[in-house]
């Protein structure tokens, strides 16, 4: 979760370093760091807090450096301060890590404790280091690799030398590194989000490899100190967008891009009027083969994406008629279960980086089983491992809470439906689709419109205690989507059911410090069942807003204290267009509380340790 990025160059190393980790702060903003050489000496500055402190830190340095490390944290194993930010050192050897070694206690056996300072796991990796490298006579390479057997847990860790200047040194077991190089720029980095660069070459270190930077040149070795073979490769990628525009904060604009993120979607599955799925990786013609075979649908996912799973199964097992089932990925990895051998995995992670993914990843590997991902970085983790890939196409997202990228993950999902289908022969009016989908962009351009409506009622939805969010069927994983947006980024107490679920137990929560949200389909089967939950919900003093409902209908007019209509569209997009408001609604009483929205607390975007 925390972010590395490191460089070595004739640039300006704090510079680039400010750089990378300012498009890294999503991963962590607790507290920050950086150390480099100047001189033949290594400079360390640390703070807590977001990285601004540390700019200022550094307004007084000399003009020019040219070999560091950095770091941006999301504490894991001791409280956010100046004295647990990264780098670590251990006399002159420093480190900045990200994950979790597991085996403090035995390391704490082979160094002295006296000598630590922080509370952090990471502070004993310099020091095991140091100790092969003061007791054993080894060099520094050496050093790390006596260190590496005894290191348990998951870590991406890159470490240097005061008294070797030319030397950098990148290792991993678990959470991603990437070396990158340009010209006579070499960058290691957590995310490839992180440079500004458009054209670059690079190699993506896996599980158990090393990679051994002096003078700019590059050695790379597995754990067990053999020579491995990797050639850069060629990579392009858009500019990245990082401005706020005329927004207060990246989630605002994230909220409002939605329209053109899914319009950009559908551009790229959608031809002469038909559904034309496209995958970023893998052959077509094998996934469709793979997809006639299979008699399930497994997928993974974990948060958000999880939700959009829960919505999948919906979607999958009425318009494709296969069976799917929906786990989640850090539940899944602890238990036993059976695969049978016609199931097709599909892991949804929208960084393509989540830790307990990547686990169940490779759970299910043994299985020989082919798989399929959805995911919102091109060369994630994910995205390499998977036989076929589907692309969100969202963009970047900066902001921790998911809001462009869960829509499209949304509507992804709907096109996987749709061409499995097809495959079968059982997609009916396939031209109502289309039109209905190229319909879209404008609706969600009208619904984005509702600030309005939740700004007006603004003192109103701060003086209750709890929130309840409310749909059936494909609109449930929508509510749970939205109660956790309040969670997330206003912390608030808000819970999400069925709106059938209510009468057994959470109706006891219910009184008039409550609002409840309740998602609608006036054409819906189980519109008036659901006015009748809410009828109940009604009768115990809840202030009730219905999202979605006909506007027409008097007896929703009577029940509702706020009533917010929604376009008429098919009913399978008519979710994502009820989850907007709620999206809405959290970031503005996040931001009426004076919150940062894109910073929650004790939250990064990227959940790379379990």
């Amino acid at each position: 979760m925390c972010g590395i990025f490191a460089y070595s160059g004739p640039q300006n190393v704090t510079e680039i370093l400010l750089k990378g980790l300012k498009n890294l702060e999503y991963r962590g903003y607790d507290s920050a760091g950086m150390a480099f050489f100047h001189l033949n000496r290594i400079h360390r500055f640390r703070v807590c807090g977001e990285l601004s402190q540390l700019k200022k830190k550094l307004k007084k340095l000399p003009a020019h450096h040219s070999l560091g490390i950095g770091h941006t944290r999301w504490a894991t194993h001791g409280e956010p301060s100046e004295i647990n930010a990264h780098p670590h050192r251990s006399q002159f050897i420093y480190v900045v890590h990200n994950g979790v070694i597991e085996n403090t206690e035995e390391i704490k056996q082979i160094i002295h404790p006296k000598s630590l300072f922080s509370e952090t796991d990471t502070e004993l990796i310099p020091h095991l280091i140091h100790h092969f490298y003061q007791n054993k006579s080894l060099n520094f390479l050496q050093s790390i690799f006596k260190s590496l057997p005894l290191l348990k847990g998951s870590y991406a860790v890159v470490a240097i030398n005061e008294k070797q200047p030319s030397e950098m040194i990148a290792f991993k077991s678990g959470p991603p590194l990437i070396l990158c190089r340009k010209d006579k720029d070499f960058f290691i980095s957590s995310d490839l989000q992180a440079l500004e660069e458009q054209n670059f070459e690079v190699i993506f270190l896996e599980d158990e490899e090393l990679a051994f930077l002096k003078n700019n040149q590059v050695q790379l070795f597995n754990f067990k100190g053999q020579k491995i073979y990797k050639k850069f490769k060629k990579h392009s990628q858009a500019k990245r967008d990082s401005t706020k525009g005329k927004h207060p904060h990246f989630m605002l604009k994230e909220i409002l891009e939605q329209d053109q993120t899914l319009k950009h979607l559908i551009d790229n599955h959608i031809g002469k009027n038909t559904l034309d799925l496209k995958l970023s990786k893998g052959n077509k013609k094998e996934l469709n083969t793979l997809l006639k075979n299979s008699s399930e649908i497994l997928i993974l996912a974990c948060g958000s994406s999880y939700y959009a799973g829960l919505f999948a199964k919906y979607v999958l097992e009425d318009i494709a008629k296969i069976k799917v089932s929906v786990e989640m990925a850090s539940e899944f990895i602890y238990r036993k279960t059976f695969m049978p051998a016609k199931t097709l995995p599909l892991f949804i992670s929208q960084s393509g980086e989540t830790a307990d993914i990547l686990t169940a990843f490779k759970q299910i590997k043994k299985w020989n089983l082919q798989s399929l991902s959805l995911c919102n970085v091109k060369n994630s983790s994910l995205d390499r491992k998977t036989d076929f890939s589907l692309s969100l196409f969202a963009g970047a997202e900066v902001a921790v809470a998911s809001t462009k990228a869960f829509s499209a993950s949304i509507l992804s999902l709907c096109f996987l439906a749709f061409h499995i289908a097809k495959l079968k022969k059982c997609l009916k009016q396939e031209k109502s689709f289309v039109q209905k989908l190229l319909s879209l962009p404008l609706q969600i351009e009208q619904v984005l419109s509702c600030d309005q409506f939740f700004l007006k009622m603004m003192e109103k939805l701060k003086s209750f205690k709890a929130f309840f969010y409310l749909g059936r069927g494909l609109y449930y994983p929508m509510a749970l989507e939205g109660a956790l947006k309040l969670k997330e980024i206003a912390y608030l107490h808000a819970e999400a059911y069925p709106s059938g679920e209510m009468k057994h137990g959470p109706l006891a929560m219910i009184d008039k410090n409550t609002a409840v949200l309740a998602l609608l389909n006036p054409s819906g089967l189980l519109y008036k069942k659901s006015l009748t939950n809410l009828k109940t919900a009604k009768s115990r003093g809840a202030y009730l807003i219905t999202i979605g409902g006909d506007e027409k209908d008097k007896e929703l007019r009577l029940l509702s204290d706020q009533n917010l209509p929604l376009p008429k569209t098919h009913k399978l997009f008519h979710p994502l267009l009820a989850l907007i408001p709620l999206q809405m609604m959290a970031y503005y009483i996040s931001r009426s509380y004076g919150y940062n929205a894109d910073k929650p607390r004790n939250l990064a975007k990227s959940v790379t340790v379990e």
